[in-house]
C-alpha cells in the first residue's frame, strides 16, 4: 500500500464489477503502492508471491500527503481486473 493511503494497515481489493463482468465499475477501495519500478509484489497465503508492474496510469496517482486517499473510481482498469482476479472471493 502506498504511503499516504495507509488506514488500516491491510490492503484490500473492492470487488464491484467482478461477478458480472461489469469493468465500468471498477474501482480502488485502497491505492496499491508502486516503489519498486512501478510495480509490486503481493504475497498469498499458500507461500507463492507475484510481482505485479501497474499497467494503468490511474494506478499510481502522484503522492498527496496528509489527503486520505480511497475509494476512487477507476472504469475499465486493467490493474484493477489483475487485482480482483487474485483476490480473496467466495466461489
Amino acid at each position: 500500500m502506498r504511503e499516504d493511503a495507509i488506514n488500516f494497515g491491510n490492503f484490500a481489493t473492492d470487488m464491484t464489477g467482478y461477478s458480472p463482468s461489469n469493468p465500468a465499475a471498477y474501482r480502488f477501495y485502497d491505492l496499491p503502492g508502486a516503489y519498486h519500478d512501478g510495480a509490486a509484489t503481493f504475497s498469498s497465503a499458500d507461500g507463492h508471491g507475484e510481482l505485479h508492474r501497474w499497467q494503468d496510469r490511474r494506478s499510481t496517482p502522484p503522492l498527496s500527503p496528509g489527503t486520505p486517499v480511497a475509494n476512487i473510481a477507476s472504469p475499465n482498469n486493467p490493474d484493477i481486473a489483475w487485482l480482483q482476479d487474485r483476490a480473496t472471493r467466495p466461489k
